[in-house]
C-alpha cells in the first residue's frame, strides 16, 4: 500500500500518524530543532549496547523464533533447529553489516520520536505458544518492523511487499508480532501493521502498510514445531537454476544467502566473480575466474 494511501487518520490536530513520518523525519534536517537531552542519552546507550552485542556475540543453539517461522524453506528451518552447528560462521563483514542494520533501526526510531511521533514498546518480548520474539516498536499505535535494505530490496517495500516477492518471510514475521499484540492497549490499530524501510545506500525512507491477514499464528507455530521435530530432513523449497548459457547451474538468490547451503548442496563450488561470489551446483564449463577454497 503506497504511503500516500495509508489508512491513517488524525483524531486531533496534534496527533501524529505514520502517514507523515517520513516527511517529519526529513524535516529535522531542514528546520531548526532542539533535541531532548534524555532522548539523546538513551539513544547513545542503546547504540553502545548494540555494538557490544554484535562484536562479542557467540554462536548459539538453534531455536524457533517469531523471526524465522515465516522462513520459506522448511529444510533451512529444520537445519536451524536441529543442526545449528552446520551453519556457516558469519564473517566479520557480515556481522558488521548486521550491526549497521541495528544502528539504522535505532536511528529511525530515535528520529521518529524527536519528530513528535509516539514510539513505545521497543524490543518488548512477545510470545505465541511458547515461541518468543522481540518487536521493533509501536509507532503511533501501529506495530512496526524496521528494515534496512539495499536500493533494490527497498523498492519492494516502496512498491508494497507482497507474498510473491517476500523471499525471507518478513510478512509472517510482522504478522506474528501483530497477532501477539492483539491484547496490547498501546497497539491501537489492530487491523494493520507496517514496515519502516530504509534504503541504506541512498538514505530514502518509506512506510509500507500491511493489512492484518488474521492468520492464526498459533496454528502456524504448532505446524512449525511438528516440522522441526520430525527425524527426516524436509525437501528443498528452491531448486538451482541455469547460469546463463554456460551449461552450469547455480543457486538461486534465496539459497545463496542461506547459511546452510553447503550442507544442503554438498557438491557446491564457489567462484569469485567481480560482482560477488557465485555458487555453482553443476560445473560443465570451468569459469574463467578465481575459485574459493
Amino acid at each position: 500500500m503506497a504511503l500516500n494511501c495509508s489508512p491513517f487518520h488524525k483524531d486531533t490536530e496534534l496527533t501524529k500518524t505514520l502517514d507523515t513520518l517520513v516527511q517529519d523525519i526529513y524535516a529535522l534536517f531542514t528546520e531548526p530543532h532542539e533535541f531532548a537531552e534524555g532522548n539523546v542519552e538513551a539513544f547513545g546507550k542503546r547504540l553502545a549496547q548494540h555494538i557490544s552485542n554484535r562484536v562479542t556475540e557467540e554462536k548459539s543453539g538453534g531455536t524457533l523464533r517469531m523471526s524465522n517461522i515465516g522462513t520459506k524453506c522448511d529444510r533451512k528451518l529444520w537445519y536451524t533447529v536441529n543442526k545449528p552447528e552446520a551453519a556457516e560462521p558469519l564473517p566479520p563483514e557480515v556481522r558488521f553489516k548486521f550491526l549497521y542494520g541495528d544502528i539504522l533501526e535505532e536511528l529511525v526510531l530515535f528520529l521518529a520520536k524527536e519528530a513528535g511521533h509516539s514510539v513505545e514498546g521497543a524490543q518488548d518480548t512477545l510470545e505465541i505458544a511458547g515461541i518468543k520474539g522481540h518487536r521493533d516498536a509501536i509507532v503511533d499505535g501501529v506495530q512496526v518492523d524496521v528494515k534496512s535494505a539495499s536500493s533494490w530490496s527497498f523498492k519492494k517495500f516502496e512498491d508494497h511487499l507482497t507474498s510473491d516477492n517476500d523471499a525471507f518471510g518478513y510478512l509472517d514475521q510482522l504478522g506474528a508480532y501483530l497477532f501477539a499484540s492483539q491484547d496490547d492497549p498501546r497497539v491501537t490499530r489492530k487491523d494493520i501493521a507496517a514496515f519502516i524501510a530504509v534504503d541504506k545506500q541512498l538514505g530514502h525512507i518509506c512506510v509500507d502498510v500491511q493489512p492484518n491477514t488474521y492468520t492464526d499464528y498459533t496454528k502456524l507455530v504448532s505446524k512449525k514445531k511438528d516440522l522441526v521435530a520430525q527425524q527426516t530432513v524436509p525437501p528443498r523449497a528452491f531448486t538451482d537454476e541455469p547460469d546463463g548459457k554456460s551449461g552450469n547451474r547455480k543457486l538461486c538468490t534465496e539459497c545463496s544467502y542461506c547459511s546452510f547451503k553447503k550442507t544442503c548442496w554438498p557438491e557446491l563450488q564457489t567462484y569469485l566473480y567481480s560482482t560477488g561470489p557465485r555458487f555453482l551446483t553443476v560445473v560443465t564449463r570451468e569459469p574463467n575466474v578465481g575459485k574459493a577454497s
